[in-house]
């Protein structure tokens, strides 16, 4: 008998040795463990039947395992089918990403979605790479117009149905083409060159806006110098959304939000304007505008698992500053939509209105151009501050050639040719929107370099790829307004003029139909401001905090942190 119990623990001890739970074989190895004090009939006869449930056990670990394997088996074939079968399978691309969205999804969630892709379109030597196992990203500008001139470019994929406001869709997010023409062809006069140019004469909303922003940012100087015994810091980031908040409001609203008049907390409450011992503070609509930033890092995801985190989110961390500034933004949205007149009024809200569209709508339509117009030309302007702040000698080159043409005081800033080439190096390096503008191709697909894309697979160029492409621009992430001069002696390009593929790679408002509507407002705003800010000679004496632009790379870009800061030494 004793040999007998000692047969059963060497089988108990590779049966202990299956892939039975953790704790069912603690408590197998603790009850063998009393076997040598066992003495009894009766105990005796127990360990006998833990021989049978040994068996038992065993069978169960034999079916787990067939039930794992019969659970992994459709993943293994799925793998297979999209690394081997799939129509996408001739495109390279990194292998986590031919197998799974999850890499695409994490990169962007992380804010490096464009520099890693830059990465691998590099490394893999492909200018037209796999990102997912049913997505694509091009890096030939070659591509921008049959995917978004040709016919009116393909359609916009999924990832916009994430970009709605309120539940509805506006003229920046929707699908539906008829849907954005009608609202789109409605409000497109305001922004006709003429009025644009209009707007930023010496008694037009743009400048009177742009002059109250140069003061706001000398006192804000003052108060920094004042308060610093070292270094006097600003963030001209806050300043510059400021300025575009109140330039697109009163524009196209005919009501200035008042952000610049917004008061810093201050030492002395009773205080009525702006004073050199300030505190500084956040605009009031900035948590809405970074709220929206913030909720790029979901883009990608399905809308019914973007909805899901974004309610799941809401509730787990209420952010009461957010919902105060939503408040406060929609406020102003409800409050010049139910003054608009759209027999008299000439505004953005009043158009819409008299276009059909509901009021509810209009106010969110309305919500979503403050937004717009604010954050992409902020960054955009705060691009080319940081960089001209960093290159004194751009500065000097810029402030003489204004002095030039400031005998005319008609001149149009845009004619200005090393102001005009500092702001398109500005628009190439400041990305408001720097992934992808993603599309699905059409159900015949179409070819790049004799490349075949099925029909319906997400498809984009990003802008962060194409402005960043060294054998367009050279030296591609320094600040060289050169290149867009005749002094340039690049071999490709043409007498006194870019490059062609400079002109057709710079894309900083999108492409085609779909094309950005407010380009020409945002683009005299940067032209403007930035030959006020040389004008006043401001920027004087100022170095940057940090030696780059540290970008978050969501759909909507944002800036590491929410301010970028300049200094002034004493």
């Amino acid at each position: 008998m004793t040999k007998t119990c000692s047969q059963e623990t060497e089988v108990t001890k590779v049966n202990w040795r299956t892939d039975m739970s953790y704790d069912f074989r603690r408590a197998l190895k603790f009850l063998l463990s009393l076997q040598p004090i066992l003495r009894s009939s009766a105990l005796r006869y127990s360990i006998v039947n833990m021989t049978y449930i040994q068996t038992v056990l065993s069978t169960f670990s034999f079916s787990a395992t067939t039930i794992t394997f019969c659970c992994c088996l459709p993943f293994g074939l799925a793998i297979l089918y999209r690394l081997f079968l799939h129509p996408l399978s001739h495109i390279p691309g990194p292998f986590l990403a031919r197998i799974t969205s999850l890499h695409l999804y994490t990169i962007c969630f992380l804010g490096i979605e464009c520099r890693v892709l830059e990465e691998y379109h590099r490394r893999f030597k492909a200018p037209v790479l796999r990102i997912a196992p049913n997505a694509v990203s091009i890096s030939d500008g070659a591509a921008l117009h049959p995917i978004y001139v040709a016919g009116g470019g393909f359609p916009k994929a999924a990832r916009y149905e994430n970009f709605k406001v309120g539940g509805h869709d506006t003229i920046f997010s929707s699908r539906d083409t008829a849907y954005r023409d009608l609202r789109a062809k409605a409000v497109a006069p305001l922004f006709a060159m003429s009025r644009v140019r209009a707007a930023g004469c010496e008694s037009g909303i743009m400048r009177q806006c742009v002059t109250r922003f140069v003061e706001r940012l000398r006192v804000e100087k003052a108060r920094a110098m004042e308060s610093s015994p070292k270094a006097a810091k600003v963030d001209v980031l806050g300043l510059t959304y400021r300025l575009m908040m109140d330039s697109v409001t009163g524009y196209l609203f005919n009501h200035v939000y008042g952000a610049l008049e917004e008061q810093p907390v201050s030492s002395k409450p009773a205080e009525a304007s702006i004073s050199v011992d300030s505190k500084p503070n956040k605009m009031s609509a900035l948590p809405f505008i970074f709220a929206i930033v913030e909720a790029g890092r979901f883009s990608l995801l399905p809308n019914w698992l973007f909805s899901t985190v974004n309610v799941i989110a809401s509730r787990l961390f209420p952010d009461q500053e957010f919902h105060s500034s939503l408040d406060r933004v929609h406020e102003f949205a409800e409050k010049v939509t139910n003054e608009a007149d759209p027999t008299t009024d000439d505004s953005y809200q009043s158009r819409l209105l008299a276009a059909g569209v509901a009021k509810p709508e209009t106010i969110i339509q309305c919500m979503a151009v403050m937004f717009a117009g604010t954050d992409s030309t902020a960054v955009k302007l705060v691009t080319i501050i940081f960089h001209l702040v960093q290159n004194p000698g751009i500065q000097k080159r810029l402030e003489k050639e204004l002095h030039e043409f400031d005998e005319d005081p008609g001149t149009d800033p845009q004619s200005i040719p090393y102001l005009r080439a500092v702001v398109k190096e500005g628009l190439r390096l400041g990305m408001a929107n720097p992934a992808r503008f993603s599309r699905t191709t059409p159900p015949g697909g179409f070819e790049i370099q004799g490349i075949h894309i099925p029909g319906g697979t997400d498809v984009g160029l990003a802008p962060y790829t194409l402005h960043h492409n060294p054998e367009v621009f050279p030296n591609p992430f320094e600040f060289h307004p050169e290149r867009w001069l005749d002094e340039n002696k690049d071999e490709k390009r043409r007498p006194g003029r870019p490059s062609r593929e400079m002109e057709r790679d710079l894309v900083p408002f999108s492409v085609g139909l779909r094309t950005c509507i407010a380009r020409n407002f945002a683009t005299h705003e940067l032209f403007v401001a930035t030959k006020a800010l040389m004008e006043s000679g401001v920027l004087q004496g100022a170095s940057t905090c940090t030696k780059t632009i540290k970008l978050e790379e969501y759909f909507n870009v944002g800036i590491k942190d929410h301010k970028l800061e300049v200094q002034w030494y004493p």
